[in-house]
């Protein structure tokens, strides 16, 4: 039946509505709905002949009290409806309502994509009908509780997503309905990884002009494309996580998440937890909610798994899992999630000796070492110490505020004749002790102290004070490494950001043992 809406202006009066009806009645017109607002009166009646149309309007017209007779598009709830239904379409999450009795009162397009349910199948329909009976917004319903960022897992639909729930209150405090928010779970992932990611690494963040890294940089580029699982050797302190980057960041996934974690840094209870998640209730202490591990978190991404030679045996036996089945399985779940992660281990360990030695599994070895990429240390790229000098010698004088601008060729001959043990990482400490150090402009070799020069002094020392009791012998190593250092370093502040200690510590040495700086 089609409708017509009138909006009828008028000074108020007792009877008005009953005159507008007896009119209506009169001509036989049905009357769909009638509202009333302040000196107005809105109709919505059956569509009419133009005749009839005409006389019944001039009828309403000459009613005591109406001022006018204005057709118009809506009725007061349907704008209403039609500016929620705009509002809750704009909106980039998902909402669902319902009223006191569970009916399903709003859905919007959002709630739709992320519940995967088409509106016609939820619209209308009770609560229970479309969803589990244990979710949380019946809860809300039924005590008024609030919630927010419980994680829900579909599984008939295989949705995921966060919610946050509110009852909806009339104004004499009653419960009329409830309202859930929903949040896809990739969204939150990305969202969170927007504000916690570092800052991307490309290629010219690897500082070269060797060919020993122009092979691991085409390397990079052959590979990058791909999504087969990389593994990467080399001592410490090679640059392996920069390789990594460089992988992630010229890949089709450069704009997703990638999450580095140090299976050593990390303790064997925790780090389980951390990759693979919980259930809500798996443990005792455990997030009432439950939790994502990195796997899922990563969904998407690229996961580096660095120090991979540290991971227990047990969890070898899960990782080789996830790579075989591409699923993971939270600690206390019986649910397989699917995961679409990039993964790229690396260990500078000797991993064939390992698994000759038992400590690591062989079919997980061949299972990261589909495409294995070896960067060399810093004695095998020589070719690249120089440009790496002056790049760390740049960096470091911008940030101590010092004007170094340049090395000396007697400074840089030490360097380039060092055998670099901690590689270019050692490099970089070294450098930054060398900015410290100078007080001019020009870095001499002196200014170069190399790590092995404290561990050498360090093992005369103990040697020199083999027969002296403990603290004797301690108080005796810590101030020739205090004499030491200080022909080095000439104020309490470097002095202690070499040592690792606060420079107020220093001075509290310096005391101790009646040490001073030698004046210039």
């Amino acid at each position: 039946m089609e409708t017509i809406c009138f909006k009828l202006p008028n000074v108020d009066r007792i009877g008005l509505a009953q005159d507008i009806s007896k009119i209506l009645a009169f001509h036989h017109i049905n009357i769909v709905s009638m509202e009333a607002q302040f000196n107005s009166l809105y109709i919505e009646i059956e569509q009419l002949p133009a005749d009839k149309m005409k006389l019944v309007l001039n009828k309403l017209k000459n009613i005591p009290g109406i001022i006018a007779v204005q057709k118009v598009h809506y009725m007061p709830r349907q704008q209403l409806t039609q500016q929620l239904h705009a509002i809750l379409s704009s909106i980039s999450d998902g909402i669902i309502a319902i009223d006191s009795n569970q009916r399903i009162t709003q859905y919007n397009p959002v709630a739709e994509k992320i519940v995967r349910s088409p509106y016609h199948t939820v619209i209308g329909h009770q609560f229970t009908e479309i969803f589990p009976a244990d979710l949380p917004l019946l809860e809300t319903l039924k005590q008024g509780t609030t919630y927010d960022n419980r994680e829900i897992i579909l599984k008939q639909t295989s949705s995921h997503y966060l919610t946050s729930g509110r009852p909806i209150v009339d104004t004499e405090g009653n419960i009329n309905g409830a309202v859930a928010l929903l949040k896809d779970i990739g969204e939150v992932r990305k969202l969170v990884a927007s504000f916690t990611s570092s800052k991307p690494h490309v290629f010219h963040d690897i500082v070269y002009q060797s060919n020993a890294i122009q092979q691991v940089v085409d390397t990079i580029n052959t590979i990058a494309a791909g999504t087969s699982t990389v593994f990467i050797q080399g001592e410490t302190g090679t640059g392996k996580e920069l390789v990594a980057r460089a992988i992630h960041m010229s890949s089709s996934r450069a704009q997703e998440k990638f999450v580095p974690i140090n299976c050593a840094a990390i303790p064997e209870s925790l780090l389980e937890s951390e990759l693979f998640g919980y259930a809500k209730g798996a443990f005792t202490g455990a997030d009432k909610n439950g939790k994502p591990g990195l796997f899922e978190f990563t969904d998407g991404g690229t996961l580096f798994l660095d120090e991979i030679s540290e991971m227990p045996m047990a969890l070898q036996a899960k990782l080789l899992r996830v790579l075989q089945e591409r699923t993971v399985r939270r600690i206390g779940s019986l649910e397989e999630h699917p995961i679409d992660v990039r993964i790229i281990a690396a260990t500078n360990q000797n991993i064939k000796k390992m698994i000759d030695t038992g400590k690591f599994r062989e079919d997980l070895y061949y299972r990261l070492n589909v495409i294995p990429l070896y960067v060399p240390p810093l004695r095998e790229r020589r070719a690249d110490i120089s440009l790496l000098t002056q790049n760390f010698l740049q960096h470091f004088s911008i940030r101590l505020q010092k004007s170094v601008c340049t090395i000396s060729e007697t400074a840089m001959s030490k360097l380039m004749q060092y055998d670099w043990p901690g590689n270019v990482r050692e490099l970089e400490n070294v450098m930054e002790r060398a900015v410290n150090l100078v007080t001019g402009t020009i870095i001499l070799q002196e200014h170069i102290v190399f790590d092995s020069d404290f561990k050498r002094d360090t093992s005369q020392l103990f040697a020199q004070r083999a027969h002296s009791t403990m603290s004797e012998a301690i108080s005796h190593l810590e101030y020739d490494i205090l004499v030491h250092a200080m022909k080095h370093y000439h104020s309490s502040r470097s002095l202690g950001h070499a040592l690792g200690m606060s420079h107020t510590a220093i001075i509290k040495k310096m005391h101790k043992y009646n040490l001073k700086f030698s004046k210039k």
